[in-house]
């Protein structure tokens, strides 16, 4: 199997895709050539659209080539999917299907249908490459500015065994479980996020580098809002002298996230961390980097959502050539953004961006 382009380091090997159509490209080619397993996990699989249509075929055929192929969706993210009903294709073809349905006790399911997401993005093949990130398999992601890792080692069988659990706790309608793979085994780990209390390793773990920072904190996130937490280390860092910037898009595709977003941009620019818009194409890439030593890339927003009640992983980096490969990145992404300096009113910024959507 092909790993041109791919770094490597001791013995885990990864590239960085920037743009959804470079990651599918890559991924679409390791779909073909597998030979024993391909496990896809998904928030969101298009209806209709290039890309889902170029996945769908090759996944029947490598069905139908004797490949065990297992597909897991979000029930909500991938609606319009399972609507359509052609999810009745890969079953045919012997596909292995099962969809996640909100794990919410009986009293509360009237109300919370939206919430309790599988947000994870995963695909792993032959037990040997995975790729992990923010990139959806939707034509609509095809020109979104957004991050993916594919990687070949050891951290790989953690993978294997998230998506393993995700998908025995799917059927039987339990919580899909701790995800939180031992650190410094090869520098490249995984942790992840749900709604259990106990299940908040991948948010325990920013919250602790962030307030172990002594240089810098880049984070890219396309939703944004903080929890009481997160605000605290980032005001701590700053106390300490630590340069913290982050990156959101201008305006995302999510109306109510944007009027969220606002309400803390005053407090941020007053407490001295900068915040830059991305001007270029939609920001969806989801990752935060500190002081050259640590990052962190995968579904998880920098928001409430996602350090709450999502199911969401990330891998998790001390390799110094992968932090600073993404720092790299951030750097890049902020020649095509401009820093926020003041914040306009509300109810001016409201009506402004409200006509722009009609």
């Amino acid at each position: 199997m092909s790993c041109k382009n791919m770094q490597e380091t001791d013995a885990t090997k990864w590239k960085i895709s920037t743009t959804s159509a470079e990651a599918w490209e890559d991924m679409l080619q390791s779909c073909r050539e597998a030979r024993h397993s391909i496990d896809l996990e998904q928030y969101i699989f298009g209806a209709t659209g290039k890309i889902a249509d170029d996945f769908r075929e090759l996944l029947i055929v490598r069905a139908r080539a004797g490949v065990r192929v297992r597909l897991l969706l979000d029930a909500v993210g991938s609606f319009s999917f399972y609507e359509s009903q052609r999810w009745r294709d890969f079953l045919m073809a012997g596909v292995e299907m099962r969809f996640h349905r909100a794990i919410i006790p009986p009293n509360f399911k009237r109300f919370l249908p939206l919430i309790l997401r599988d947000h994870r993005k995963l695909l792993i093949v032959d037990s040997r490459e995975m790729y992990i990130g923010g990139v959806i398999l939707d034509e609509m992601a095809r020109h979104w500015r957004d991050t993916s890792v594919r990687l070949v080692g050891a951290v790989v069988a953690d993978a294997e065994q998230a998506f393993t659990i995700a998908w025995e706790h799917t059927e039987s309608m339990q919580p899909m479980g701790r995800v939180f793979s031992k650190e410094g085994r090869d520098r490249f780990s995984l942790a992840g996020n749900s709604f259990h209390l106990r299940d908040k390793d991948l948010y325990r773990t920013i919250i602790h580098h962030i307030l172990s920072a002594k240089k810098s904190i880049m984070i890219t996130t396309p939703y944004f809002s903080l929890t009481r937490d997160i605000k605290r280390a980032l005001y701590y860092a700053v106390k300490r002298g630590v340069h913290v910037r982050i990156l959101l898009p201008r305006c995302s595709d999510n109306f109510l996230a944007d009027v969220l977003s606002r309400w803390y941009y005053r407090r941020l620019l007053r407490r001295g961390i900068q915040i830059f818009q991305y001007s270029g194409r939609f920001l969806h890439a989801k990752s935060i980097t500190i002081d050259t030593n640590w990052a962190s890339v995968g579904s998880c927003n920098f928001d409430w959502l996602s350090f709450r009640l999502n199911y969401e992983l990330n891998v998790l980096s001390s390799q110094p050539d992968f932090v600073a490969e993404l720092e790299a990145v951030f750097e890049q992404d902020l020649k095509h953004a401009e820093p926020l300096t003041k914040v306009s009113s509300f109810h001016r910024w409201f009506f402004t961006r409200l006509w722009s959507r009609y």
